[in-house]
């Protein structure tokens, strides 16, 4: 096991290498850290990161079952990627080939993603090959929770001091009247006519609650809008910790297809765009325009007043005292 242990501490040291990586870790399904190369954060933080990524990771295998392919976290300052290693230890659960092991990789903001890919593709494979060689003695659970070897896990990291941070909630109301909804309707439309290959356009409110979805692919799956505000609402918070940075967008590319999410107010904007049609900085250009004009329609609808209630109209309807 230390001779396996030794090969993948090399194999990402190789691609912490690479021009505009900053760190790099191995995770299992679970959110056990396994090895990494680079500084990354205080001790304490350190399970707690690979377990939000390993969230991440396991809804967006839900989303795109045997297609995901990477997950790429876009933020003002930084991008983090989050790529699969399929082994023969992968299971199969209901038909989807499910990976136990993923790699987690934050890098620069003006950084070639295609670069880190190509430059990256055969240490993937060496990692695989390190993994798969290993036999069952590498299978999870890698490590017990006992204090020997959190402590045995955590000193093989180069973590910077504890810090401190803060989160503040807040929660509004909307009232969408006929005309504002047609308007997102409307756009929502427009946006599916306008760019090519679209598959699927939607708009969730906070907390994943769907409130227009345009499907054309009846393999989507319903539960969708709540699936990808999962990600993304958790994206954002682990693009926070890692880099202080808000997030910009969440892309994951899928086999023949690619699945945007951005933030909007209020809500997410969320489309799977087909391969062949997409065009990724046109893209980039389109979208951030449809989802300012979903923005201020939801920020338009928080204006208008809510009807009064009139508790003695509905006494008189329901005929109570009678």
């Amino acid at each position: 096991m230390e001779d396996i242990m030794k090969e993948i501490k090399y194999h990402l040291r190789q691609i912490k290498s690479i021009t505009g990586v900053e760190n790099v870790v191995l995770t299992q399904r679970d959110g056990q850290p396994i090895e990494s190369a680079g500084v990354w954060l205080s001790k304490n933080e350190i399970f707690g990161v690979c377990s939000i990524v390993s969230a991440i990771f396991n809804v967006a295998e839900q989303l795109h079952p045997n297609s995901l392919k990477y997950l790429l976290i876009d933020g003002e300052r930084a991008k983090i990627l989050i790529a699969p290693i399929h082994t023969t230890q992968d299971r199969v659960v209901n038909g989807s080939q499910k990976a136990e092991y993923f790699l987690t990789i934050t890098a620069r903001l003006k950084v070639n993603l295609g670069a880190i890919m190509l430059s990256m593709k055969d240490t993937l494979a060496a990692i695989k090959n390190s993994i798969e060689y290993s036999g069952d003695n590498f299978k999870p659970p890698l490590r017990s929770y006992d204090e020997d070897a959190l402590k045995e896990i955590l000193n093989s990291f180069n973590v910077k001091e504890d810090g401190t941070s803060e989160e503040a909630y807040s929660s509004v109301n909307i009232n969408l009247n006929k005309e504002i909804s047609n308007q997102i309707r409307d756009c929502i439309f427009d946006f599916s006519k306008r760019v090519p290959g679209v598959k699927m356009a939607s708009i969730s409110l906070n907390g994943g609650y769907n409130l227009l979805n345009v499907n054309l692919d009846s393999t989507n799956s319903q539960s969708e809008g709540a699936l990808s505000y999962t990600l993304y609402d958790t994206s954002k918070k682990i693009i926070n910790t890692l880099k202080q940075t808000p997030i910009n967008n969440v892309l994951i590319d899928c086999t023949g297809y690619s699945h945007f999410i951005y933030g909007c107010d209020m809500g997410i904007f969320s489309t799977f765009i087909s391969r062949g049609q997409k065009r990724l900085g046109l893209l980039r250009l389109l979208i951030p325009q449809y989802v300012k004009m979903f923005s201020d329609l939801l920020i338009k609808s928080q204006k208008i007043e809510a009807p009064a209630i009139s508790l003695n109209n509905i006494f008189d309807e329901l005929k109570i005292g009678e």
